[in-house]
């Protein structure tokens, strides 16, 4: 991926973050290092270190621009007046888009909310916390808690490893339709 143009700073930034998230969806947010990011960026190591002077100033980044996009994904759920159902699979739809445009996000992610590592657990857990007020946003008005947030959260981070592993879209559906079955009384 190597790519020789002039950036200003801010794009040559933004540039390291995507790469690096590619590097750590690959190598592991552990593994992965500033000379990895610079051979995949086309940089040298010191340039790298130049926006990035620690592993953690480079790993908050990184967390900043997933939590950015997994934000931004909230945006795009059409809030629905057709029942709790279709709202949750208006949800589930924009996170599998998600999943389908932006991978190694959803790879680093998901590799996150089984890190447990003290230097960067605390920062996880603020953004997880941003994430499931987003949401508590985007579920139907009587499911608006966040132990319906966590279930939806933890549903769809199911949904993602299973994309990952190649789960039959009949699979896909059965684990859908039995979680929102579980999830949504049918009084609702």
């Amino acid at each position: 991926m190597s790519d020789r143009r002039r950036y200003t700073p801010e794009q040559r930034r933004s540039q390291l973050v995507k790469v690096a998230i590619e590097t750590f969806a690959d190598k592991g947010i552990e593994r992965a290092g500033h000379g990895d990011i610079a051979k995949r960026a086309g940089v040298s190591t010191a340039t790298v270190f130049n926006y990035f002077p620690t592993k953690d100033a480079l790993t908050l980044d990184v967390l900043k621009e997933i939590e950015a996009q997994i934000i931004s994904m909230f945006e795009t759920v059409p809030q629905l007046n057709q029942g709790p159902k279709a709202q949750m699979l208006a949800l589930a739809s924009a996170y599998e888009a998600m999943i389908a445009q932006h991978p190694a996000t959803i790879k680093v992610y998901l590799s996150w909310s089984v890190s447990f590592n003290p230097d960067i657990r605390p920062q996880y857990l603020d953004m997880h916390e941003r994430i499931l007020g987003s949401v508590v946003d985007n579920l139907p008005d009587r499911m608006k808690t966040r132990t319906d947030a966590i279930i939806t959260n933890s549903a769809a981070n199911q949904i993602a490893i299973m994309l990952f592993d190649n789960a039959s879209r009949s699979e896909l559906e059965a684990f859908t339709n039995r979680m929102l079955d579980a999830l949504i009384p049918s009084a609702l």
